[in-house]
């Protein structure tokens, strides 16, 4: 005769003895340490589950208006950016549009050329070789990287700023080839992060790259790394 007990067993004997029901409950979670009765544990594990759906939705409303302060900013670019002006108008009106629609206004724009343009906002103009050395794994040609700097990451990104920045975004400025690099600073450790949608930056990145390689230097022969 088998000894394995069944759920049919179990479910007869449990008809018979309820109160046993609670005691096994209680028992089986130490945590209550048989001060809690059964009801009182089950409102206690539904408010750990609202709880955690209460943290859910503050995270995707954090995300959302993530989202939208980035679209407001990809519209004020291409409102203000797609007029003929020159590359020092240009990159003032990047910076006076980071301010008005970012928590940060840190910034840096790196434009992989070797000719400087004289009193340009906030901008660097080196070979991608130089920038490459001076960030090392930092940068990722292919796609936006958002995360985590340390001082002297922040440094580099950032040569203008005269203090450090905790996290950042580096993005990319690819036409038809790669043009340079932005970077947007802040000192909030979790004001970029790599968990973050990257559809907005990538769209910020791809335009500027656009305005750089065919409006200010289409007659300029392409940089070699």
């Amino acid at each position: 005769m088998s000894d394995e007990v069944t759920y049919a067993q179990v479910q007869h004997y449990l008809k018979d003895h309820p109160d046993d029901l609670e005691r096994l409950v209680l028992e089986a979670n130490p945590e209550t340490k048989g001060a809690v009765s059964l009801a009182g544990h089950k409102l206690q594990l539904v408010s750990e589950k609202l709880a955690l759906a209460e943290q859910r939705v503050h995270e995707f409303i954090d995300v959302s208006k993530q989202n939208q302060t980035l679209f407001q900013l990809c519209h004020q670019l291409v409102q203000q950016l797609q007029k003929p002006q020159s590359i020092q108008t240009a990159t003032a009106q990047l910076g006076k549009i980071l301010k008005a629609t970012l928590d940060t206004q840190d910034y840096h724009l790196f434009i992989f050329r070797d000719q400087a343009e004289p009193d340009c906002t906030a901008t660097s103009f080196l070979t991608q070789a130089t920038f490459q050395e001076a960030v090392g794994g930092l940068f990722n040609p292919d796609k936006p990287i958002l995360g985590v700097v340390r001082a002297e990451e922040s440094n580099r990104l950032f040569p203008n700023v005269d203090h450090d920045l905790s996290s950042c975004a580096i993005i990319p400025l690819v036409s038809d080839h790669l043009v340079g690099a932005l970077t947007i600073g802040s000192q909030d450790s979790n004001g970029f992060h790599r968990d973050q949608d990257t559809l907005f930056i990538q769209f910020i990145g791809d335009f500027l790259a656009g305005l750089i390689a065919h409006r200010f230097f289409a007659d300029d022969p392409r940089q070699e790394a």
